[in-house]
């Protein structure tokens, strides 16, 4: 009653006992007396308490979710840092390992281009023994170097170098290359020739089409393997590698391009690491290529490489090395700086077959007192980059300081970091990647000899 007469104005009234509400009105009449009214609107207030709870869990929701996603996006960016941390770790280490693997390799091929340039005139039966050594050395330098540049590429620390060239650019290196493999194994290669022409990276490509014709004599106990390019449309090219081997089963083809695994049937036949797809696969995807397999469990297999056709480039054509560079080098005084002695070794020996005067030392200090001892000044200095006292950049920096002279120097290094490239270009040093190719030294030492007798 005291509601009735007092409040007059709308009011709700609670029944907890029946859990109902009702909406209460009351109007004072003109002449007295009040009109009252009763609505019920249970519905509408659950409807009103129940939106409100849910706006209120929503809100909740929302608040943990965001939560959520904050620690997944700080944990992911936490996993970035680490990964990135991760692949500078892994680059470090490529540098410093392929020194180390590098090394011995380096030396042999310092002591076997001495021997093939000892006997260039001398037996066949000789001739073709340093050959051999020499073809072998480089086909153990293809696989180290597939390892340690496929290794650049997870660590995004090689970009391949685009130029146009000429297909059998490298289709005839690789029938020189894998003739005398089939012949020794019984089986036939036939590497057709072709007037196609792509715009890629000529060494990876090279060494993915190698992968798979090595790969097929591998696994081939008869027959052989032919390899071809068949012009499709589109101005696209197919580059194609049969081979009469073992075959690989279908559910077994998207397998053999993971590391480290070979099928069961393939390891009975050949030793191997189970590497030389899983490189094929990773050159694919960096050059851009889509390298197709049809192959049936028995019956040999057929890998097809998709590639765009590029405008014609003219053949090139070939110059004869010359035989004969001692008259070329012959006095040029030149300072080697490496801290293996066996490298050193077969330096001196290479470099005196050209009829160079050589002093060799394992560091700057050794350097300055064989220069003093020597009383002759070098043309130019070979150093090593890692020493054991600095590097061969800073040995070459103090020996230059210490005699107040110019000295032309390179830098022979397995390191092919951009940093190092730099640092080398910054001290005007010119940059050599090992192994040592001798040619690529001997026409440096050229260039340097010509300049002396300009100047």
């Amino acid at each position: 009653m005291h509601n009735f007469i007092n409040r007059q104005e709308t009011y709700q009234e609670h029944l907890v006992s029946a859990g109902t509400v009702l909406e209460v009105r009351t109007s004072p009449m003109p002449y007295g007396g009040l009109v009252t009214s009763y609505t019920d609107i249970t519905e509408r207030v659950l409807a009103e308490e129940a939106l409100a709870r849910a706006n209120e869990n929503l809100e909740q929701r929302v608040r943990d979710r965001t939560e959520e996603l904050t620690k997944v996006n700080e944990q992911l960016e936490a996993a970035k840092k680490t990964a990135e941390l991760a692949y500078q770790d892994k680059t470090r280490f490529l540098a410093s390992a392929s020194h180390d693997i590098l090394q011995p390799l380096n030396a042999a091929r310092l002591y076997s281009s001495t021997l093939t340039d000892r006997f260039t005139d001398g037996d066949p039966e000789d001739r073709k023994l340093v050959s051999n050594i020499e073809a072998s050395l480089e086909s153990v330098e293809e696989i180290i170097g597939a390892v340690l540049d496929i290794s650049r590429l997870d660590t995004r620390a090689f970009k391949p170098e685009i130029s146009t060239f000429r297909l059998d650019d490298i289709l005839n290196p690789l029938r020189v290359e894998f003739t005398p493999i089939a012949k020794e194994k019984g089986l036939k290669l036939k590497i057709r020739s072709t007037d196609v022409c792509v715009r890629s990276d000529r060494r990876l490509l090279r060494r993915l089409l190698q992968n798979l014709i090595s790969n097929g004599l591998k696994y081939s106990t008869k027959g052989g393997v032919v390899v071809g390019v068949r012009k499709t449309k589109n101005n696209m090219a197919n580059i194609e590698v049969y081979d009469s081997g073992i075959g690989i089963p279908e559910k077994q083809q998207e397998l053999i391009f993971k590391e480290f695994r070979r099928l069961d049937d393939g390891a009975r036949i050949a030793s191997g690491l189970g590497l030389g797809l899983s490189i094929v696969e990773r050159i694919s995807k960096v050059l851009g290529l889509n390298v197709a397999l049809k192959s049936q469990d028995g019956k040999g297999s057929r890998f097809s490489v998709a590639i765009k056709e590029a405008m014609s480039v003219p053949v090139a054509e070939k110059q004869a090395q010359p035989r004969a560079i001692v008259s070329q080098l012959a006095g040029l005084n030149v300072l080697a700086i490496d801290n293996e002695p066996q490298i050193l070794e077969g330096m001196e020996s290479l470099l005196r077959t050209w009829k160079c005067n050589v002093v060799t030392a394992p560091n700057a200090q050794e350097a300055a007192k064989v220069i003093y001892s020597s009383k002759t000044q070098p043309d130019i200095i070979l150093a090593d980059y890692h020493l054991d006292q600095g590097t061969g950049i800073e040995a070459v920096v103090h020996l230059r300081w210490k005699f107040g002279v110019h000295f032309p120097a390179m830098l022979i290094t397995a390191d092919r970091t951009a940093e190092v490239r730099a640092e080398a270009t910054d001290k005007d040093m010119e940059m050599i990647h090992k192994p040592l190719k001798p040619a690529v030294l001997r026409a440096h030492l050229m260039r340097c000899k010509a300049a002396l007798g300009e100047s």
